[in-house]
């Protein structure tokens, strides 16, 4: 996943052991967390909205597109 650089430190405090940084770019930072199911990396990541980019793998991509539907069906704008 990718997370502007500034926000690498919030993350690791969130994910601990389980967020290991992957390279930096355009102060961007490239992060692998681990989980023991993608709905559970879903979960944690949802409340960050646009500040994370998942890359892969399209696992969670589509545990955050249902949770997402999930949301916008109960909270209709």
């Amino acid at each position: 996943m990718l997370i502007d650089a500034r926000f690498l430190p919030v993350l690791r405090t969130q994910f601990g052991r389980h967020c290991d940084l992957d390279g930096q770019h355009d102060g961007r930072a490239r992060v692998r967390l681990t989980a023991p199911t993608a709905l559970a990396i879903a979960q944690q990541l949802a409340g960050w909205g646009r500040m994370v980019q998942v890359v892969e793998p399209e696992s969670v991509h589509a545990e955050l597109a249902r949770i997402g539907a999930e949301l916008s069906e109960r909270y209709p704008s």
